[in-house]
């Protein structure tokens, strides 16, 4: 069957996804699309092709692929409706999974499956990848493995043919999938290169049909694309590729927004305006005909335009915070603001298109992800999210994930911490309220009502349909039930309600959680207790089991029986933890070995355990084999190249600082590691070239051709050289405040040949900028400065410059430069070094500018005869004498020189014999007692 035959070409990104309404003409689909389109899934899910289905999986979940394809393949979708049926019944199976898991509200599916417990762990063992598994208490998990059945499987070999929605929702599948894996991995991202190749493939191709010119998708598809793209790469930790995401959404959708200032007050004591950070943003004007319009977005909803409320959002209630910030001016003036936001006035901006609401609150996830945690950042996070609560909710979803994102970034400060906790909490209850009313076992009918939660069920206006908040799930990438819970448990937990946090990790059965929220408090026993009994029996028999953790009975068993068999889900993470608890490196390796060497996190810790312990052979072993499973982890290669680098490995260390670098070039340690790899690569290359060229009896024909071979197969010395300097400048420029990177910059520059003056420069100027406010004239390097000097002094002045006056050199050149650093670097440091004076003396020679020259030669002299020292030590001595002897010199040479000053030509110093008769005599009158009959008394 083709693809035509089953879809139609549409203008929308899923053809199916989004032309199902064209579908409810037919008849023997009219049901189950109407079902899917109004949120109704249980139907969906009755239907005896999603039946069919099911039982093939219930069959083939734990068979081998080959198997499992020739299982699905007896079963008989010959027509387009039944291979329609199939779609459908696949997506209907994965918005059942996300209710159940993301949005709520909850849902009882009742007897639509028969789920049996053995199916359930065998679900749960498919989706297992390189030693970490999935939540092992996920809802309806069997309904995830459904729709990956569907859509990775089953659907591509019975239409025989990649249809877009096919690769679209297996692009979903995966990388929720990677999602699942990495929400219960201390949110690292797990590595697995199935998955990731699958997914980077799907989106390289649906990214070149989806903008084709022909490809007849609109604005809205790709947009919609653009920020589901943005939000996998946010899931892997490519913060550069979502960041290029949400740009190109931008320009996409032609949102513009900005984050500027405006002055207004922020508590309730405040007399002055003050500016305050918050986001201009303003979506493009549509035509009122486009169906992408935002009126039709909002038409897309059940609730009613009155009616629409999302959910409840706290107020602050504190007692000098405002709820809200009160702008005082009615317009900003502010030029740096776009043409398009010029006009928009602070708290009157208009209605936002809801996908540029979205644009706005990934803008500040990858914000609040990616940047270090601080007082200032938060600051410039907050503005967004407020910007989308300011408007009208026009999407429950977006509303809730904009409390979310609030919340989140207010829970670094002391005065939101209450509201951003409590906040956190309605949320989470919303989405996993269990008040519902049960059958009466009263003869009178009275309902039995069962409450779960401390809040009661939202009321009708703080929720909304399926529909609704399913609309928006893929561009939101909304947490799941037990992730918010977590993410609840740490933020009680950092509100000092550590009981709350511990009943929050019990109730969700994350032993680890609950190991690491003890270890946090320094309770040490309780966490090895609670790790140990996931992973051994007790010595007092299996009767042990069936007590709750935290029962007396138990409380202090230390669960040294036999190691349980077959291991619990998660065993690999939990020996690790058990191993840091313990400093056993047994745990850490077991952990590697039931994973079958695939847990990188257990062959990491080894390495760190044996660098520390100084077997640096068998930490390379364990780094190395960490690498090999997962390519990923820029940490991983980073610690390989150091052990490298402290044995000598000069290659390795190169090749694994690279790697870490082409993962995440934004380490400046990384890049200066790399830099001094490849001087001693240089250094190594150097002594081989000398030992090359020496005539060295004692060595052998073999050892001489030995070395040759090695030279022929490396770079010249001098493009390593080159290669360190580049790395080094790169360190440098991230970590621009680290005076022992630019350091090596010098270093690096001054061994070149010819010695690269501009970078020699450059590292000087930013050790000087770094030091100087401690270090002060000490910053200067004088052999360097002398260097730079003496440089610019060799150089021939420029063509057509005339003979008289001062020269100014021009712009660009290495003269100008250095001439400006000593004036607005150096000069002003300069207390007790009468060197830098006579650096300086050469420069204002080297400008034909005499007076200058002599204003130096004087100062330098000054410094030099400053203090007693001189006269009782030899080296002192003679010192004196020399800058008096410059002196003098400068005297005779410069004060009959020509000088234009104040608009009047004269001489520099007319009675410049005088003064240097004067200050001869002045040092030989101090001198007489201690250095009269020397050679330098002669002199003088």
């Amino acid at each position: 069957m083709s693809q035509d035959e089953i879809i139609p070409k549409g203008s929308s990104l899923d053809t199916l996804l989004f032309n199902l309404e064209s579908l409810k003409g037919i008849s023997e689909l009219s049901e189950v699309v109407t079902s899917y389109l109004e949120g109704d899934y249980k139907p969906i899910l009755r239907n005896p092709t999603s039946q069919s289905l099911f039982s093939k999986l219930s069959e083939s979940i734990c068979l081998p692929r080959a198997q499992q394809d020739a299982a699905l393949l007896s079963l008989n979708f010959s027509n387009q409706s039944s291979a329609i049926l199939v779609f459908v019944s696949g997506l209907a199976a994965f918005n059942t999974f996300l209710q159940a898991n993301v949005t709520g509200p909850p849902l009882d599916l009742g007897d639509v499956f028969t789920i049996s417990t053995e199916l359930r762990k065998q679900c749960l063992k498919s989706l297992e990848v390189d030693g970490v598994s999935v939540y092992q208490h996920i809802p309806h998990v069997e309904l995830f493995c459904f729709a990956r059945l569907v859509f990775t499987v089953f659907f591509p070999r019975l239409v025989q043919a990649e249809l877009l929605d096919c690769k679209l929702m297996r692009l979903r599948i995966n990388a929720y999938h990677q999602r699942l894996l990495s929400g219960v991995s201390y949110g690292r991202l797990v590595d697995s290169s199935l998955l990731q190749s699958v997914i980077e493939r799907d989106l390289e191709g649906l990214e070149n049909e989806i903008f084709t010119n022909d490809g007849g998708f609109g604005t809205e598809a790709r947009v919609q694309f653009l920020l589901e793209k943005a939000q996998i790469h946010i899931m892997q930790g490519q913060d550069f590729k979502a960041k290029e995401d949400v740009r190109m959404a931008k320009e996409a959708s032609g949102f513009h927004y900005a984050l500027s200032g405006a002055l207004g007050k922020r508590t309730k004591f405040q007399q002055n305006d003050l500016s305050q950070l918050l986001v201009f943003a303003k979506s493009r004007e549509w035509n009122e005909s486009s169906t992408e319009s935002l009126s039709g977005a909002l038409k897309d909803s059940t609730l009613s335009t009155e009616d629409r409320k999302g959910p409840e959002a706290l107020d602050l209630n504190d007692d000098t915070l405002l709820e809200s910030i009160k702008y005082t001016s009615d317009k900003v003036e502010n030029s740096a603001l776009p043409p398009e936001l010029a006009d928009l006035q602070p708290d009157q901006q208009p209605q936002l298109n809801p996908l540029d609401q979205i644009t706005l609150l990934t803008e500040a996830t990858i914000k609040d992800t990616y940047s270090p945690l601080d007082k200032l950042n938060s600051e410039e996070i907050l503005p967004y999210a407020v910007r989308v609560l300011t408007d009208k909710p026009t999407n429950w979803q977006i509303y809730t994930q904009a409390l979310l994102v609030r919340s989140r970034i207010e829970s670094h400060r002391s005065r939101t911490q209450e509201r951003s906790v409590l906040q956190l909490q309605i949320i989470v209850d919303q989405i996993i309220a269990d008040t519902q009313e049960l059958p009466s076992s009263d003869e009178n009918g009275i309902p039995e009502i069962r409450v779960t939660q401390f809040l009661p069920r939202a009321k009708a206006s703080e929720s909304a349909p399926v529909p609704e908040r399913l609309r928006y799930i893929y561009q939101l990438s909304s947490p799941t039930r037990w992730e918010i819970e977590t993410e609840l448990a740490f933020a009680w937990s950092s509100a000092g309600s550590l009981v709350s946090a511990l009943e929050i990790f019990k109730r969700l059965k994350m032993w680890a959680e609950v190991a690491l929220c003890y270890h946090s408090v320094g309770q040490e026993d309780k966490a090895r207790q609670v790790v140990r009994r996931q992973l051994y029996h007790s010595s007092k028999g299996p009767e042990m089991d069936v007590y709750d953790i935290d029962a007396d009975a138990i409380a202090t068993e230390s669960w040294a029986g036999e190691i349980r068999s077959p291991a619990p889900a998660h065993a690999p993470r939990l020996w690790c933890i058990l191993g840091d608890l313990e400093n056993d490196p047994s745990c850490w390796e077991r952990a590697w070995e039931i994973s079958n060497h695939r847990f990188a996190r257990a062959q990491r810790t080894l390495g760190e355990f044996y660098s520390k312990n100084g077997d640096l052979e068998k930490a390379r072993e364990a780094y190395l084999l960490a690498t090999i499973v997962n390519r990923q982890n820029n940490e991983t290669w980073s610690r390989l190249g150091d052990i490298d680098l402290a044995t000598g490995n000069w290659d390795g260390a190169i090749l694994a600082f690279q790697q870490s670098i082409m993962i995440d070039n934004t380490d400046a340690k990384t890049y200066s590691n790399l830099g001094s790899s490849l001087l001693s690569k240089y250094s190594e290359l150097i002594s081989l070239q000398k030992l090359s060229s020496s005539t060295v009896e004692t060595s052998t024909q073999e050892e001489e051709e030995e070395v040759k071979e090695i030279l022929d197969r490396q770079e010249s010395p001098k493009d390593i050289l080159r290669q360190a300097l580049a790395a080094f400048k790169r360190g440098a420029s991230i970590a621009h405040d680290n005076w022992k990177i630019w350091d090596n910059v010098i270093t690096i520059a001054g061994r070149m040949t010819p010695p690269s003056f501009p970078e020699l420069l450059l590292g000087l100027r930013n050790v000087i900028r770094i030091r100087a406010p401690s270090a002060g004239e000490e910053a200067v390097d004088i052999d360097i400065l002398r260097a730079l000097v003496g440089e610019v002094i060799s150089r021939e002045r420029g063509q057509g410059e005339a003979d008289t006056g001062v020269y100014e050199p021009p712009r660009g050149s290495l003269a100008r430069a250095v001439g400006e650093m000593m004036k607005t670097d150096v000069v002003p440091l300069i207390t007790t070094r009468a060197e830098l004076w006579t650096l300086q003396e050469k420069l204002a020679l080297y400008r034909r500018d005499y007076g200058d020259a002599l204003a130096c030669a004087e100062k330098a002299w000054r410094l030099g005869t400053v203090g007693e020292e001189w006269l009782r030590e030899v080296e002192g001595w003679k010192a004196v004498v020399g800058v008096t002897d410059n002196l003098v010199s400068a005297y005779e040479n410069y004060g009959t020189m020509e000088r234009e000053k104040d608009g009047q030509v004269g001489v520099v110093e007319k009675s410049w014999r005088m003064k240097a008769r004067s200050a001869v005599r002045g040092i030989m009158g101090r001198a007489r007692d201690s250095w009269e009959g020397t050679e330098e008394w002669g002199m003088l």
